[in-house]
């Protein structure tokens, strides 16, 4: 057990979720089974949680981006912005003129696509909203002449459309992801020449490698702390009493926790099956002050403990135990931060590889920035933050 005041390594028989004391700054805290893939994972669930409510708060949700396009009226849905103008229209005047018809016209055919939606908006609008003869005429031809020559693309970009795809800011990420590193987009991007900015992707690709990287080196280099040694088995301890003058003394009461034993004529002493990873000591004799000895103990090896007792009735504290390594709270959440950042800085590459998100790209980069990828992923996002502000206009015209 690890205090977490003082991180001082002792042992215990309480169990997970009930309050132990440490004897060495006397702090009250509770019991906790904690490894480095546990504290892990529950950082990334944490931070990863954050980054979705932050990107549902930014975005909207599915059922508020409905709200914006659609209006439903008697459980019909209709083009929102359609009755919205029309509505607008009728507020100072009875009927929409022919001005009138040319902005529904114009908010029609905004997609060059036609949808069921629209169409059943424009028949509830006539119905519904009165029109003088002219603007009624000019609206319906406009839009059967349009009808009849507009050309359908692949995919409509109508989100009145029942084809319409929305893309979310996750699904979109993925997409470009899937683009970027697809076998035919790689493959051409080893036989053309590269833009500075596919340059800079290449680079945030590696960034992204090296962060990953350092995330999983610094997360071992801070696993495994609770305990100094592997220390499975029992342990013993042996040594030699003495007094100031150097003489050996028999029948010292040696005790570690329910063990006990006395020195022998040579002043010796042996302690067996002892578990845990360190052991409190206490060597006590009539007219000598009382020793106690904190000590760090190991199965594989010879735990020795020689001790000087002196006469009189004063206690003599003594505390050999090692150091064990224990990190600043805050470098726990360094080896997360590292993974995360280099996944910001991978979709960052995605966008430079395909120009398609200026803003993306840079972000990718001042995160590659805190991946550290050793430091050369640091300065290697630098770098590619140069390239894309030297390439921007490359985006401007690709998007």
């Amino acid at each position: 057990m690890r205090c977490t005041t003082c991180y001082n390594v002792f042992n215990t028989a309480k169990k997970e979720g009930q309050k132990v004391t440490c004897p060495m700054c006397d702090s009250s805290f509770t019991v906790e089974k904690t490894t480095f893939v546990a504290d892990i994972r529950q950082r990334i669930t944490r931070t990863t949680k954050g980054i979705s409510d932050y990107v549902k708060e930014k975005t909207g949700t599915a059922e508020d981006e409905d709200t914006r396009i659609f209006m439903e009226i008697e459980e019909n849905k209709y083009d929102r912005e359609l009755i919205e103008i029309a509505q607008r229209l009728t507020e100072k005047e009875e009927e929409i003129k022919l001005e009138g018809s040319k902005e529904l016209f114009l908010k029609i055919k905004d997609y060059d696509d036609y949808t069921n939606i629209e169409k059943r908006t424009v028949s509830y609008i006539r119905k519904k909203f009165k029109f003088t003869s002219e603007a009624n005429q000019w609206l319906r031809t406009e839009i059967k002449r349009w009808s009849a020559t507009r050309k359908r693309h692949k995919e409509t970009r109508d989100p009145t459309s029942s084809e319409f795809k929305r893309k979310t800011a996750i699904s979109a990420v993925f997409t470009n992801l899937k683009d970027a590193y697809n076998w035919d987009n790689l493959s051409n991007l080893g036989e053309k020449p590269k833009t500075l900015s596919q340059w800079a992707g290449v680079l945030l690709s590696i960034v992204f490698v090296l962060g990953i990287l350092s995330g999983v080196a610094y997360g071992l280099k801070w696993s495994d702390q609770e305990t100094q040694w592997d220390n499975e088995g029992l342990s013993a301890v042996h040594g030699t009493v003495i007094d100031e003058y150097g003489n050996t003394l028999e029948g010292v009461r040696v005790e570690v926790g329910d063990k006990k034993t006395y020195t022998n004529v040579q002043g010796k002493y042996y302690l067996y099956d002892l578990t845990g990873d360190e052991a409190r000591l206490n060597f006590v004799m009539e007219g000598y002050g009382t020793v106690v000895v904190w000590m760090n103990i190991r199965a594989d090896g010879t735990n020795i403990m020689e001790i000087e007792m002196n006469e009189g009735g004063e206690q003599t504290n003594y505390d050999y135990r090692k150091n064990v390594a224990k990190p600043w709270p805050p470098n726990y959440t360094l080896a997360p931060i590292f993974m995360i950042a280099s996944m910001v800085a991978l979709i960052g590459s995605s966008a430079a590889l395909l120009h398609q998100n200026f803003k993306i790209a840079i972000l990718g980069c001042l995160f590659g920035v805190l991946s550290y990828g050793f430091l050369i992923g640091s300065v290697l996002s630098v770098v590619a933050l140069s390239l894309l502000l030297v390439d921007r206009k490359r985006f401007e015209t690709e998007e």
